[in-house]
């Protein structure tokens, strides 16, 4: 191919990387220039959320999962299940044991060899969410890991007890944010409280020596069967050291109420609903909000910000987030019909 001739003029530079670069170098002024005309870069009105697709028992290995998208936000929660020996304090509970992590590619602030600082506030709120008030001192250091903690949240830890103080169900929920372009807290508990309505909980044998396991596969089957003749008048357990069905065992988890969360931030005069990421970078402020499916208050958050938010921001911000929750409470449904 002939090379150009020398002192040909420059190709003309596009309106889409003239527009790109103006954004990089001036993101104020770019942003204002938007809201002017009353809607976003992303041509969203001022006060509209993203849309939301969730996909529930996505990984076919797990006990329960769910993968959700928030316009470009990603998150993957999955749900494993283990039977331990409860805890003495507690003989009729399981627990939930909560993990964050983030993808190196989720977002341009990964630094390799530690977590960007926020995990561990999502942790702190996923927790609060989850067990309840009393879980954020429980959260761990380590990779933002939320260990047992007691009731008082959405999830009914004694919905998890097999046998009271023999063997309780532990659920190891892990989240994974593949994507973080804003409102990461939101996604992951719409994605964590999904993945944990989507958990099958397996039938429990246990043997005469009073072993505890989960009868997965083949034996799943088999307990599926036993189960009939014990509806039946059939014998449970036979010789010595046969398993037998455990009956009444739970095959779901309890959640008592449906925690959704809804993020708004403050620019200028503005109040944006559900901001991507280079949003949350220029807002004053961050708030957000979390109600169950009654609309009550469950949690408030302001992250830092140079501004405060008024009472009237605040309310403002707290009748979006209920009407978001009808709208991802449906969707939620929804995903689950024929699960």
């Amino acid at each position: 191919m002939a090379a150009p001739a020398a002192g040909a003029a420059a190709a003309p530079v596009t309106d889409d990387v003239d527009a790109e670069a103006f954004k990089r170098l001036y993101p104020d002024q770019y942003y204002q220039r938007f809201l002017a005309e009353g809607v976003r870069p992303d041509g969203r009105p001022i006060g509209r959320a993203r849309a939301v697709t969730i996909g529930a028992g996505t990984i076919t290995t797990a006990d329960g999962s769910a993968l959700v998208k928030v316009g470009r936000t990603t998150v993957l929660a999955g749900v494993r299940l283990e039977i331990m020996r409860p805890d003495e304090t507690a003989p009729a509970a399981g627990a939930l044991v909560l993990s964050v992590e983030m993808a190196p590619f989720s977002s341009a602030d990964y630094r390799p060899g530690r977590a960007p600082d926020h995990v561990s506030a999502v942790v702190e709120k996923l927790s609060s969410a989850l067990l309840g008030s009393g879980a954020a001192s429980s959260a761990g250091a380590a990779a933002g890991a939320a260990g047992p903690a007691g009731g008082g949240g959405a999830v009914q830890l004694g919905s998890l007890c097999i046998a009271e103080g023999k063997a309780a169900w532990r659920a190891l929920l892990d989240v994974y944010v593949l994507d973080a372009d804003g409102c990461v807290l939101d996604a992951a508990l719409l994605a964590a409280v999904a993945a944990l309505r989507d958990t099958r909980i397996p039938a429990v044998r246990n043997t005469r020596e009073g072993h505890y396991y989960a009868a997965r596969g083949a034996s799943a089957t088999a307990a599926a069967e036993e189960g009939k003749e014990q509806g039946s008048g059939g014998r449970k357990g036979g010789k010595a050291g046969e398993a037998g069905l455990v009956e009444g065992s739970p095959t779901a988890v309890g959640l008592g109420r449906l925690p959704l969360a809804l993020t708004c931030c403050l620019y200028g005069k503005h109040v944006l609903v559900d901001p991507t990421a280079d949003e949350e970078r220029l807002a004053g402020c961050g708030v957000t909000v979390v109600v169950d499916g009654a609309g009550q208050l469950q949690g408030l958050y302001k992250a830092g910000g140079r501004v405060l938010a008024d009472t009237a921001t605040l309310v403002r911000c707290t009748e979006a987030a209920r009407l978001r929750h009808r709208e991802l409470s449906a969707l939620l449904d929804a995903s689950l019909v024929g699960q």
